[in-house]
């Protein structure tokens, strides 16, 4: 990958130009796929990075598990927090007061860490080929800009590495990813695979649904948020690809999951407390249903592959509310 990165823009064209025609996307698309594994490849080849950062989120979906067929903007990490404090922010026994003190005192050496810490090290690794900076709305994103070849109107030429310590870094396995560009043209690479630590898919199914569970109960007055409909379809596909079938066969996951979503991520109205086999509720909001299928219209582009419609993706969530629930008895 790394002489690959080094090629000349006109050459970069040509192999992205070739790998978007194979597979129907644009190479706006390819290209920022091949970088997106680029920038895995840099932050888990290094000893240090790798002890204490996990690959999670919907690109892992895709890169890691080919589940999905959906471009992402950004990948999610997991930063270990004990590299932060020797606290446990995990253990029983802290009020709801104490609770929210120490996930805000975390969150704040977090982003120290990361502009102190990550930041310089990320430089010296990628520094050379990209521009790198931490984002001035989110102090929890670097953004990596790279190199572009095309222009999008859509994609920005922009890797967003989020990167959060509320999160659990198990269960996770290694997990190989490679650039579509590799995959059509191997031979142009001397390095085609990263192995990346990554939270296993089952975990990644859990959170989804528990997201959804959280949307059902989204009061009238709260704006859905841009590109949530982007859940609904990575659930429709961890469905059709039987991702499902394998998570239900360990539900304890949903329990740690509803745990953590409460101890790190509480809200008022979410109802976390019914996120449970027989409680789990999957399909939208009457209130915010029509924002949402606004929202999944305007993310084809990140889409591709098979593209449910809307009202699919709908019928494959009553039907899995109904399976789920069935566990429960």
């Amino acid at each position: 990958m790394k002489q690959v990165a080094q090629l000349s823009e006109k050459e970069r064209r040509e192999l992205f130009s070739e790998t978007a025609n194979a597979m129907n996307i644009t190479a706006a698309a390819a290209e920022k796929d091949f970088w997106i594994c680029w920038v895995l490849l840099h932050v888990f080849e290094d000893e240090k990075l790798s002890r204490y950062l996990r690959f999670k989120g919907g690109t892992s979906l895709s890169k890691c598990y080919n589940s999905i067929e959906r471009f992402s903007e950004d990948i999610d990490l997991i930063l270990d927090w004990s590299s932060l404090t020797e606290e446990d922010p995990t253990a029983e026994g802290r009020s709801k007061t104490k609770q929210r003190k120490l996930n805000q005192d975390i969150n704040e050496q977090a982003q120290a860490h990361i502009s102190e810490v990550l930041l310089p090290r990320l430089n010296e690794l990628m520094g050379e080929v990209c521009q790198l900076e931490v984002d001035a709305e989110d102090p929890h994103t670097i953004n990596i800009t790279y190199p572009k070849a095309f222009n999008s109107e859509y994609l920005r030429p922009q890797v967003r590495l989020e990167i959060g310590p509320l999160a659990a870094m198990l269960p996770m396995e290694m997990c190989d990813v490679q650039p579509y560009a590799a995959e059509y043209f191997p031979d142009v690479f001397n390095q085609r695979v990263v192995s990346v630590p990554t939270i296993v898919v089952a975990r990644t199914f859990w959170e989804k649904l528990t997201i959804l569970h959280a949307e059902a109960h989204r009061p009238a007055d709260k704006r859905l948020p841009s590109r949530y409909a982007r859940h609904y379809y990575d659930v429709y596909k961890l469905v059709e690809s039987g991702v499902h079938e394998k998570a239900l066969t360990d539900t304890t996951l949903l329990q740690d999951v509803v745990l953590f979503k409460q101890r790190f991520y509480a809200s008022g109205w979410a109802n976390y407390d019914t996120a449970t086999l027989s409680g789990l509720m999957l399909q939208p909001s009457v209130n915010h249903i029509d924002a949402l299928q606004t929202d999944y219209e305007q993310m084809q582009e990140m889409l591709f592959g098979s593209k449910p419609s809307f009202k699919e993706l709908l019928d494959v969530l009553v039907k899995l509310e109904v399976e789920i629930h069935s566990e429960s008895s």
